[in-house]
């Protein structure tokens, strides 16, 4: 309880805020190591954030339709294994045929930095490798989320 006050605190979040930010959270592929996920995920519930967390194993088109029917504000997906650059690009594309690439995207997970460039070239607007903070991430979301409103 102390740590969801300081997050609200640190983050200024309003309770009455007409902003309800819907994030959907997710692995693709065969990666399944998703504690950090899963720890993100109760640690953005805990800041106000509505959190759909879709678990592992998925397909592109099956996260894409999951942003669709759960009508996501942003999308966060990650990876511990290196493939997170080709399903990003499939993930970039395949919201933008199913006709919400304008939804904010981010990674996290075992990020190279090296890699950093590559993913913003793509269209990935956060990008938290290791070492990165939670305000941080908080703080990316409300943003994101609500720069689209």
């Amino acid at each position: 309880m102390q740590f969801e006050q300081n997050v609200r605190k640190e983050m200024a979040f309003d309770d009455a805020s007409p902003i309800k930010i819907r994030c959907l959270l997710g692995m693709l592929g065969t990666d399944i190591h998703s504690k950090g996920i899963r720890v993100l995920a109760q640690l953005l519930r805990d800041a106000g954030i509505e959190v759909i967390y879709i678990g592992e194993h998925n397909s592109v088109a099956g996260m894409a339709q999951a942003v669709i029917d759960e009508d996501a504000d942003i999308v966060g997906v990650s990876f511990s294994s290196g493939a997170y650059l080709e399903y990003m690009r499939l993930l970039v594309e395949g919201l933008r045929a199913a006709g919400v690439g304008e939804i904010p995207v981010m990674v996290g997970g075992i990020i190279h930095p090296d890699d950093r460039p590559v993913l913003e070239a793509m269209g990935i607007k956060g990008i938290f490798g290791p070492g990165s903070l939670i305000p941080d991430i908080i703080g990316f979301v409300n943003a994101a989320a609500r720069s689209r409103s």
